[in-house]
C-alpha cells in the first residue's frame, strides 16, 4: 500500500474571510464581532482538531459552510477531499442554499469531497463495496421494505417453523416479531430491538430457518438501516487496511451536529478516522443539549465523548433570539449555557415580541382547536407582511401512532390531517406519490423547482431497485440529469420523462387518476424498465405505484392540500400557514413563532417538565434518562424560535402555577367551546 501523504491544512486569512462574508452575504464583522472577539473568528481560522460547543442560534452551521467555502476555494488536491457528515443533510443543504451557484459550492458537492450523512457515507465507500464482494446486492438499504420483503419469503413452505414461532406471537396487534429481527454478525446472527438473540438455541429448527429466511433476504438486495454499520465493521475486521484508505482519501473530517452521535456511529467514526495513525484533523460541531436520538431511551456515545475538554472551544451567544426566549429555554439544557439572547434579526419581522409568549391551555374536548387558536394568535402578533414572510411552525416529539389513549398522544392527535410520512428532513418515501409530494415540500420552503425534479427522478430509481432487484444502477448526485443522459438512447422516451416530470412539479395541471392509471404510469414504468434494462413484474411495483387516496391526494394531484402537512388558516382564504410536525424534523432550523406541542410517551413530556416551567428545577440535576431526554428534545424545541414562543398543554395548573408562570413571563390562553379566554 503506498504511504500516506502527509496533509497539511490551508492558513485561513483574513482576506478569505472577507471573501466568505461577501459570497454568504454576511456582515463584514459577521464572525469576528463588533469587537473583533467573537469566538468563532479563531474557530474559522483554525487548522487543528477541535471540539466546538455551540448554543443554539449561535451561527454554526454559517460558521461550518463559511469555513469549507474558504477550503473548496483554495483546495489543489485532485484525489483527496474534505468529508463532512451529519445524521441529516442540513449542511449539505445549507451550502446548495448559499453557494449552490458558485463555483466553489459545485466543487465542494462533488468528487473528491463527500457531503452528506454518516448512514450514506458508510454504505457508499464500506458497506455497499463489501456486500457485493461478499455477493450480496445493495439494492435497498430501508427497515419498512426489509422487512416486507422477509414476510414475502416467511410465507414460503421451508419456513414453516418460523411461521409457527412469529403468527401467535403477533396476534397481539402491538407485537411485531419480523419487525424487530436485524443482522447482528456476518454470519447472520440475528438480535431483535434489545439486541438480545430472537433465539437462545440456534440449533433450533425455527432458529436455523431465521438465519436462512434473512440470509435470502440478503440475497435479494433487502437490508435493514443499520445493518451498514455492522457490514461496515464487518470489512474493517477483515481488512483492516481499508481505514488507512479512507483517511488518505478524505485528510479533513468534519462533523455537523456531533451531539446526537450514538455510540454505534461514534466507534465507527473513531475506527476509521481517528484510530492509529493520523493523516490530517478532525473538527466536530454541536451543542450538547441537543442531543435527541431516534428515540426516549437511546442513550449517546461513550467511547469517543464530545466535547473533549482539551480541545473544546464554546460558542455561547445566540444570534437567533432575544433574551426573552432565552429566559424561558435556559433552563431545560441538561447543563445550562447561560444563554445570551442577542437576536432577533430585524431585516424580516419587525414586531416587538418580548411579552406575547403564550402556553395554550386544552381539554380532551378542545385539543383540535389548539392549531386554530395558534394561527389566530399569530394573526394579532405579526402584520400581513410579517405573516407572508415568517416561518410558522408546530412540533411534537411523537409524531405517529395508531392507539388513540393518553390525548394527546402524539401529533395527529391535534390535526386529523396530519401525514407523518411528509415531515422528516429525510422523508423516505414509500410510494411514487410521496416523492413528488416530498419534492414540492422542498421546493414550497426553498423556492427552487428543481427540489421536486429530483425527487421524481429518485422516485423513479427506487422503481428501478424495486423492479429490477439485481440491476447494478450506481445512483449517481444529480438524479435527474442521469436519467436524462441514460434517456438520450432513446429520444422519444426522453421526451416523455421531460413532459412527466413537467406535469408532476406543476400544480396547476389537473392530473386525476384516469390520466395517470391510462398515461403516465406508462411512462414511469417505461422509463424504470429501460434504465433496468428489464421488464418489471407487475404485482412488484404495484403498491409503489398506486394512485395516492382521497385524503393524500384528494380528486387531483395539486400539492394544495396533501402534499404537505401545513395547517393553514382561515381554511377558505389563508393568511396564516404553520408547518406541522415532529421536533426531531426540525432540528437545526429557525422559525419565526414555534409552538411546542404536548404529547405522550410513558407520561406527558410538558406535563413532565413542569417543575422546570415553574422555576422548581433549572438542568438535568438528578433526573432520570427519561427526563433527561424529554428535556433535551424540549429544549431543542423551545429554541427554534427567532420571535415567538408557544406551548400548547393540558389544563392542569392551580391558580398558584398559572400564577408563577405569567410572573416568569408566559401569557396563558384557555381554549373553550367559545374560543379564547386569556388569563389575566
Amino acid at each position: 500500500m503506498t504511504v500516506a501523504t502527509p496533509f497539511v491544512a490551508q492558513v485561513i486569512t483574513d482576506d478569505d474571510i472577507a471573501w466568505a462574508c461577501g459570497v454568504l452575504k454576511l456582515p463584514a464583522n459577521a464572525f469576528s464581532g463588533p469587537d473583533g472577539r467573537d469566538p468563532r473568528l479563531s474557530i474559522l481560522k483554525s487548522g487543528e482538531s477541535l471540539d466546538v460547543e455551540a448554543c443554539p442560534g449561535s451561527g454554526k452551521t454559517t460558521l461550518l459552510v463559511a469555513k469549507l467555502a474558504i477550503l473548496a476555494r483554495n483546495w489543489n488536491e485532485q484525489r483527496r477531499g474534505i468529508c463532512v457528515l451529519s445524521h441529516t443533510n442540513v449542511a449539505r443543504r445549507e451550502i446548495e442554499r448559499c453557494l449552490g451557484s458558485t463555483a466553489e459550492g459545485r466543487k465542494l458537492l462533488s468528487y473528491p469531497h463527500y457531503v452528506g450523512t454518516i448512514h450514506g457515507f458508510f454504505n457508499q465507500f464500506l458497506a455497499t463495496p463489501w456486500l457485493r464482494s461478499l455477493g450480496y446486492p445493495a439494492s435497498v438499504f430501508d427497515d419498512r421494505q426489509c422487512e416486507q420483503h422477509r414476510r414475502r419469503l416467511l410465507a414460503l413452505a421451508q419456513y414453516t417453523a418460523l411461521r409457527n414461532y412469529v403468527t401467535p406471537r403477533e396476534a397481539n396487534p402491538r407485537v411485531r416479531v419480523v419487525a424487530a429481527w436485524h443482522v447482528a454478525s456476518p454470519d447472520f446472527l440475528i438480535v431483535k430491538d434489545d439486541d438480545q438473540p430472537e433465539f437462545v438455541d440456534q440449533g433450533g429448527v425455527a432458529a436455523r430457518q431465521l438465519t436462512s429466511l434473512t440470509k435470502t433476504c440478503a440475497q435479494d438486495g433487502y437490508h435493514r438501516y443499520e445493518e451498514v454499520f455492522m457490514w461496515s465493521h464487518d470489512l474493517l475486521d477483515k481488512r483492516p487496511e481499508v481505514a488507512a484508505i479512507v483517511r488518505q482519501r478524505f485528510p479533513m473530517l468534519f462533523i455537523d451536529e456531533v451531539q446526537d452521535n450514538n455510540e454505534s456511529q461514534s466507534v465507527l467514526i473513531h475506527r476509521v478516522f481517528v484510530e492509529g495513525a493520523r493523516v490530517g484533523l478532525r473538527q466536530r460541531y454541536g451543542d450538547s443539549n441537543q442531543a435527541i436520538y431516534g428515540h426516549q431511551d437511546e442513550k449517546g456515545a461513550t467511547s469517543d465523548v464530545f466535547p473533549q475538554e482539551a480541545i473544546r472551544r464554546d460558542v455561547p451567544n445566540s444570534h437567533r433570539f432575544g433574551e426573552s426566549v432565552a429566559a424561558l429555554a435556559n433552563p431545560f439544557g441538561l447543563v445550562p449555557h447561560g444563554l445570551i439572547g442577542l437576536g432577533p434579526p430585524k431585516h424580516k419581522i419587525q414586531t416587538d415580541t418580548t411579552n406575547r409568549h403564550a402556553i395554550f391551555l386544552f381539554s380532551d374536548e378542545t385539543v383540535t382547536r389548539v392549531l386554530e387558536s395558534y394561527a389566530v394568535y399569530l394573526q394579532e402578533t405579526f402584520t400581513e407582511q410579517e405573516l407572508a414572510n415568517g416561518l410558522f411552525t408546530a412540533v411534537g416529539a411523537v409524531h405517529r401512532g395508531d392507539v388513540d389513549d393518553h390525548v394527546p398522544r402524539f401529533v395527529r392527535h391535534y390535526w386529523d390531517q396530519y401525514d407523518h410520512e411528509l415531515t422528516a428532513n429525510e422523508p423516505k418515501p414509500s410510494t411514487f406519490f410521496q416523492y413528488v409530494a416530498a419534492g414540492r415540500k422542498a421546493t414550497a420552503e426553498l423556492g427552487e423547482a428543481h427540489q421536486a425534479v429530483e425527487k421524481i427522478a429518485e422516485g423513479i430509481l427506487r422503481l428501478v431497485r424495486i423492479g429490477a432487484r439485481s440491476a447494478r444502477l450506481s445512483v449517481r448526485a444529480r438524479k435527474h440529469r442521469q436519467i436524462v443522459t441514460e434517456l438520450d438512447r432513446n429520444a422519444e422516451l426522453r421526451g416523455l420523462y421531460i413532459s412527466l416530470v413537467a406535469a408532476l412539479i406543476d400544480e396547476s395541471v389537473g392530473l386525476d387518476v384516469a390520466k395517470w392509471e391510462h398515461e403516465w404510469r406508462d411512462v414511469v414504468v417505461a422509463v424504470g424498465e429501460f434504465l433496468a434494462n428489464t421488464r418489471f413484474n407487475a404485482g412488484d411495483i404495484a403498491a409503489f405505484l398506486m394512485w395516492p387516496a382521497p385524503e393524500i391526494g384528494g380528486e387531483h394531484v395539486h400539492g394544495t392540500r396533501r402534499s404537505d402537512n401545513f395547517f393553514r388558516y382561515p381554511s377558505d382564504d389563508p393568511k396564516v400557514q404553520i408547518r406541522v410536525g415532529s421536533i426531531h424534523s426540525v432540528k437545526g432550523e429557525t422559525h419565526t413563532a414555534t409552538l411546542v406541542l404536548d404529547t405522550y410517551f410513558h407520561d406527558h413530556h410538558l406535563q413532565a417538565l413542569k417543575p422546570w416551567l415553574l422555576g422548581q428545577k433549572v438542568g438535568k440535576g438528578r433526573a432520570g434518562v427519561r427526563l433527561q431526554a424529554r428535556l433535551k428534545q424540549h429544549y431543542v424545541a423551545m429554541t427554534r424560535p427567532t420571535h415567538l414562543l408557544c406551548l400548547a398543554m393540558k389544563d392542569t395548573f392551580s391558580q398558584a402555577e398559572t400564577r408563577t408562570l405569567r410572573a416568569r413571563g408566559w401569557r396563558l390562553a384557555r381554549i373553550g367551546d367559545d374560543g379564547v379566554a386569556w388569563l389575566e
